[in-house]
């Protein structure tokens, strides 16, 4: 009996321990605290990054130009990101997007209630998270839409991150600034007034990607792959189960409201790719833009900035329409 049981002790400390040994531990950058990445802290939180293999630790880094410069001096492999792959690739970068978490500008411009008419908004100053980032390309697009010169008729000025730019404008910092969820909702019990609704606007902006390096890619493509299906199994998940949803996104947004939380998930649900379709129409509209002002990017296309061959093998294989079975 003795033997059986230092037997089972034995057997048990062994199985721990190459469960361990198969568990790779990856640091992922995230660039917002949004419902809309609310299917990268499900899959933390769930532990479906673990169920494949991976334990991962979540870094917070506001906006997303900042991450790419982190993953190009090697501190991340993995991360959500932005459009702006395509002016880190045009700089000599190795940023790709795997996967596509929001493919249009998931944002709302909120302004002070004196400002009602885009014509108002000449002369003031607006609130971005980061230079470069997905808020100040979306933004950009918007106001030359309106046909309003960013940076001459109007001040754009980088905040943070989300938090910052209301506080921004509660301080009277700016006048206004780009939100998400929960931020929106915040902003209009703080008694501002919603000017844009971006996803009406008919504009395709990458917002957030899931990126990674061409070297990881080639170097690592099985951690890729398993972080690939991770969050894609989480946002499955997210759909499924609101209850779950609501919970992960109140405790990383640190909101308990349940008003202001069933507004999120709506947002998230709204704006969130399921599965994680790739944003080639997106990325071709941001070399556009990007050729007026640098010739580097004339003739580019998608594909140099996307790296398709994961999502289509998962694709392939059935993987996503498996999900939730």
């Amino acid at each position: 009996m003795k033997r059986t049981l230092i037997f089972a002790v034995f057997m048990l400390v062994v199985f721990h321990s190459t469960l361990h040994a198969q568990t790779k531990r990856i640091a992922v950058a995230y660039s917002a605290i949004s419902a809309t990445q609310s299917g990268f802290y499900l899959a933390k939180d769930a532990k479906i990054f673990e169920k494949h293999g991976l334990y991962v630790d979540p870094v917070y880094v506001a906006g997303a130009s900042r991450i790419q410069q982190a993953m190009i001096a090697g501190e991340f492999t993995l991360a959500l990101g932005g459009g702006n792959v395509v002016t880190v690739n045009l700089a000599g970068g190795d940023v790709v997007i795997i996967g596509g978490v929001v493919n249009v500008p998931s944002f709302y411009l909120f302004v002070q209630p004196s400002i009602k008419r885009q014509e108002d908004l000449k002369g003031k100053a607006l609130g971005i998270t980061r230079y470069g980032a997905s808020t100040d390309g979306s933004l950009r697009l918007l106001l030359k839409k309106w046909r309003l010169e960013p940076d001459r008729d109007v001040k754009i000025l980088q905040m943070g991150g989300q938090p910052e730019i209301l506080a921004g404008m509660q301080a009277g910092v700016v006048h206004g600034g780009i939100l998400s969820s929960p931020g929106d909702f915040k902003a209009k019990k703080a008694g501002f007034a919603m000017l844009a609704n971006f996803a009406k606007e008919g504009i395709d902006y990458p917002t957030t990607g899931l990126v990674s390096t061409r070297s990881t890619i080639n170097k690592d493509r099985d951690t890729v792959k398993r972080f690939l299906m991770a969050y894609s199994e989480a946002v499955d998940r997210l759909f499924r189960d609101k209850e779950l949803a609501i919970k992960v996104i109140g405790k990383w947004t640190r909101t308990q409201d349940r008003e202001t939380l069933e507004s999120s998930y709506e947002y998230a649900t709204n704006f969130i790719e399921r599965p994680p379709r790739l944003p080639f129409k997106a990325i071709e509209m941001v070399i556009s833009e990007t050729a007026e002002t640098d010739p580097r990017a004339k003739g580019r296309k998608a594909e140099e900035f996307i790296d398709p061959s994961i999502y289509n093998e998962l694709e392939k294989s059935g993987y996503f329409k498996s999900l939730g079975r």
